[in-house]
């Protein structure tokens, strides 16, 4: 019964397509969510306390009839982790009131989150979340991504081999904490989307990338006019293409200049060279048939 509950409550909230009384671009800002989470890990060894943020945006799902609202990351940004701080600005009359922050902590998740079975995605279904620490049975503003918002064959097919592509979400944790907003960058594809990098379901994008940005939605998003390759187009369109995962980086060797007698020590420095790696939107669809089977079990 919580389950159905939740899922009538949030179906009121936003999501691309709909009316809105906001512009596309501002919906866009309101479709991620700060991850702050903490819990137990290894090093070396000895068990360890850890604090992390990372970057996780909302998609929402139709599965059959039903429609369930979840939280997109990067499985390694919540590995191991035991409790979960999330942020989310107040709705009033269907648009956000920005300064004032509902406050969620959830205890105990790393149970809760469902794991992709062989990317580095994971989701979490808003029914996980405490909404019971949220005061007065005040609403969540958040916009979500749907399954309309995903690229199909043909789009994918017309993109040239370079395209500007946005980033959002919080590179060293980064954000507009007084509005409860993220971090907006701009890339450009540094491998050709219609192409699987080395064989994978992945492209690389040419942008700034730091922690924290880990599980950032990476977005077309070209409004009032477009170029699709043979020439000019006026619109606007919006697609979700991808989710970033990883950076690569150079590691950089370098000497100590040490007295004659001492022997030669070398460093090491890892220095990023702005390169992300970013897993296509297209494994978001794998994890339907997981929560069809959840929702036949309960």
């Amino acid at each position: 019964m919580k389950y159905f509950i939740i899922i009538i409550l949030f179906s009121i909230t936003k999501v691309f397509g709909q009316e809105s009384k906001l512009g596309l671009s501002e919906l866009l800002v309101n479709s991620t969510i700060r991850i702050e989470s903490s819990g137990d890990t290894l090093i070396n060894g000895i068990n360890q306390k850890f604090k992390s943020v990372g970057t996780g945006f909302f998609f929402q799902f139709q599965v059959d009839s039903t429609k369930i609202a979840t939280i997109i990351t990067n499985y390694h940004v919540i590995k191991n982790t035991d409790s979960l701080n999330l942020n989310f600005t107040e709705e009033i009359n269907g648009k956000p009131n920005y300064g004032s922050i509902l406050k969620t902590k959830t205890g105990r998740t790393k149970n809760k989150w469902i794991r992709h079975p062989d990317v580095d995605l994971a989701i979490l279904p808003l029914d996980s979340i405490n909404w019971s620490s949220i005061e007065n049975n005040k609403i969540p503003f958040y916009v979500s991504y749907t399954q309309s918002e995903l690229p199909k064959k043909e789009l994918i097919e017309s993109l040239r081999a370079i395209e500007d592509l946005y980033m959002i979400g919080y590179p060293i944790g980064l954000s507009d904490t007084r509005n409860n907003i993220p971090i907006t960058r701009k890339g450009t594809t540094a491998t050709p989307i219609f192409l699987d990098y080395e064989g994978k379901k992945e492209f690389l994008l040419d942008i700034s990338i730091f922690s924290g940005s880990s599980g950032s939605p990476i977005v077309l998003y070209n409004e009032g006019s477009y170029n699709n390759g043979p020439g000019l187009v006026i619109g606007t369109r919006l697609f979700l293409l991808g989710i970033n995962a990883q950076s690569k980086n150079y590691n950089a060797k370098g000497n100590l200049i040490l007295p004659s007698n001492v022997k030669n020590i070398e460093t090491y420095t890892r220095i990023p060279i702005d390169i992300a790696i970013i897993i296509k939107s297209s494994k978001i669809i794998d994890f339907k048939p997981i929560l069809k089977k959840i929702i036949e079990q309960k």
